[in-house]
């Protein structure tokens, strides 16, 4: 028993590499950038140690007995769908290739009973290995980020169909990826209009308008989406956040239960429950919210944003400034920074400071949740004061 465990100890943790640097070495020679593979998890790196060769940069997650797969990201940009599926299916290959290997060697070859049992276990796993990771699957992986990724059967699934796609479909996600965000809806809005109905088309479209703040255009698509289409954890969020922009609070809580149900790493769907929290004033629990989002993101700006205003809002303001301090380190643009420092300014009497903070927050974000309203506010008092 103790040398099966020891021989599973070794072979799972092999494999795993064998199939991840599969992914990575095509990448790498194909693009001439870097990658990056994680060993022993989804894109952990802090129950994980690191080291570098050459262009691969690999995590490897201390514990063995709490490894849990493994995760290939490639940092070229704009990589063409034809070398995609080179790399998706150089991982699976690579599993399989390590079991004709091990076929050979435990068949073939005279060797010690221990040496041929172990090769057969290898035989095994890499064969069950490369079946998991080729067979398409509708099940999802959550990342350690909280984003969902699939395995590579149903990535190919993917790459291929989008082989069939036009030529504006990838310009459209190069002028996205570029921040260029009102010509890629543009686009995706063509697309859409002319048949290109698939799933990918519509979710670009909404995060285009999302960005863009068209959250009419934005709730036109789910509308379409949710009838052909099943809702993943991030549509949920990302529709949650258009009731949220709506003030219907209610509903967009729903959502974003729905959201963290299916996926209860979503980091965007629990800093956008907190943030819910907060405008309905119930601190206290938002910041419950803010907590587990920073779990899984500590550089998620907008988390220690959103928990230093409840902070603040609970007294607890040298918490407070705190968060408010390092969602600027991360983010000096944000404006719900200088909006939150505004609200303390505010609360603490000192209008003409929240005034300055607030019109800087509208200069960064013309739609910052009630900002127009706070700017009236503060105006009104100083008016007064004179």
């Amino acid at each position: 028993m103790a040398e099966l465990l020891a021989i599973l100890l070794i072979t799972r943790p092999l494999l795993t590499v064998f199939h991840e640097l599969g992914h990575a070495i095509p990448a790498i020679l194909m693009t001439r950038e870097r990658a990056t593979i994680f060993l022993g998890s989804y894109g952990d790196t802090e129950q994980s140690f690191r080291f570098a060769v050459g262009k691969l940069e690999i995590w490897i997650k201390y514990n063995l007995f709490k490894w849990k797969g493994g995760l290939c990201v490639p940092h070229a940009s704009n990589i063409s769908i034809n070398k995609k599926i080179i790399y998706t299916l150089t991982g699976p290959l690579a599993s399989l290739s390590i079991g004709i290997v091990s076929c050979y060697m435990a068949f073939a070859l005279k060797l010690t009973d221990f040496m041929s049992f172990l090769f057969l276990v290898f035989l095994l796993l890499s064969i069950f290995d490369f079946l998991k990771n080729i067979i398409p699957s509708s099940r999802s992986i959550v990342l350690h980020d909280g984003r969902i990724g699939h395995n590579d059967g149903t990535s190919l699934v993917r790459l291929f169909r989008h082989k069939r796609f036009p030529k504006q479909y990838f310009e459209a996600i190069a002028l996205y990826n570029q921040k260029q965000y009102k010509e890629a809806a543009f686009l995706f809005d063509s697309l859409l209009s002319t048949g290109l109905q698939d799933q990918d088309t519509y979710r670009w479209a909404i995060y285009c308008h999302l960005l863009l703040k068209d959250y009419f255009k934005a709730k036109v698509y789910f509308s379409e989406f949710k009838k052909r289409f099943t809702m993943n954890s991030e549509d949920y969020s990302n529709l949650g956040l258009i009731y949220s922009h709506y003030e219907n609070h209610e509903k967009a809580m729903k959502f974003y239960a729905k959201s963290l149900k299916l996926n209860p790493m979503n980091s965007y769907s629990l800093n956008n429950k907190g943030y819910t929290l907060n405008i309905l004033e119930k601190y206290e629990e938002a910041i419950a919210f803010f907590d587990k989002a920073l779990e899984i993101d500590k550089s998620f700006a907008y988390s220690y944003n959103n928990r230093g205003l409840s902070k603040i809002k609970l007294g607890r303001i040298e918490e407070g400034l705190h968060d408010l301090n390092l969602s600027f380190e991360l983010d000096p643009y944000n404006s719900y920074y200088f909006r939150n420092l505004g609200i303390y300014h505010q609360d603490k009497g000192e209008y003409g400071k929240a005034l300055k903070l607030f019109l800087k927050s509208r200069s960064l974000d013309r739609y910052t949740h009630n900002i127009d309203l706070l700017i009236a506010e503060a105006k009104d008092y100083l008016s007064r004061k004179i």
